[in-house]
C-alpha cells in the first residue's frame, strides 16, 4: 500500500471539511424551505455558524502544519550542527569528549520522538528519524553512551523503548 503524501492529506481534509460544511448548509436552506418553523435568519445564522466551524478547522489544520514545518526545521538545523562531529565519532577521528555530542544527540533524538508522541510530528518524517537513529546507534562509541543513558529512562521521553539500541 503506498504512503499518503501530506500533500494528499492535506487536501483530504479541507475536500472533507468543505463537503460536510456544503452538506449541513443545504440540509439547514432545506429545512428552512420547506418546514415552515425555520426562520430565514435563524437559518442563515446556523449556516454562518457552520462557516464559523468550517474556517476555524481549517485554521487548525494549517497551525498544526505550521509548528511541524517549525519542529522540522529547528531540528534538521541543530542535527546538522551535530552531523559532523557524529561522522567523526564514528569514523575515531574525533578530538575531545565525544560524549558531549553523543548527549546531546541522544537529547535531540528525544525531543523529536517527544514531539512525535504528541501529534506534532508526521509518521513519516518519524520513521525516517528513527531510521537514522538506529543506524546512528550502530556506532559502537556512539550505543555505548547510549546504553548508560537509556537506564536514565524519564531523561529521554521513552526514546529507547521507541529505538532499540540493537537491531
Amino acid at each position: 500500500m503506498p504512503a499518503i503524501k501530506v500533500h494528499d492529506l492535506r487536501r483530504q481534509r479541507t475536500t472533507f471539511a468543505t463537503v460536510l460544511f456544503l452538506a449541513v448548509s443545504m440540509a439547514i436552506l432545506w429545512w428552512a424551505q420547506f418546514d415552515g418553523n425555520l426562520n430565514g435568519t435563524v437559518a442563515l445564522g446556523m449556516i454562518g455558524a457552520c462557516a464559523t466551524v468550517y474556517i476555524g478547522m481549517l485554521n487548525y489544520w494549517l497551525q498544526r502544519d505550521k509548528v511541524m514545518q517549525d519542529l522540522f526545521t529547528a531540528f534538521n538545523v541543530r542535527y546538522d550542527r551535530l552531523n559532523g562531529d557524529l561522522l567523526a565519532i564514528s569514523k575515531g577521528t574525533f578530538e575531545g569528549d565525544p560524549d558531549r555530542i553523543i548527549i546531546d544527540y541522544l537529547n535531540l533524538c528525544a525531543e523529536e520522538y517527544f514531539w512525535y508522541t504528541r501529534g506534532r510530528i508526521d509518521g513519516a518524517i518519524w520513521k525516517a528519524w528513527r531510521n537514522g537513529m538506529e543506524n546512528w546507534l550502530q556506532v559502537p562509541a556512539i550505543r555505548e553512551v547510549a546504553r548508560r543513558e537509556s537506564t536514565l529512562r524519564d531523561s529521554y521521553y521513552g526514546l529507547f523503548e521507541a529505538v532499540p539500541l540493537e537491531r
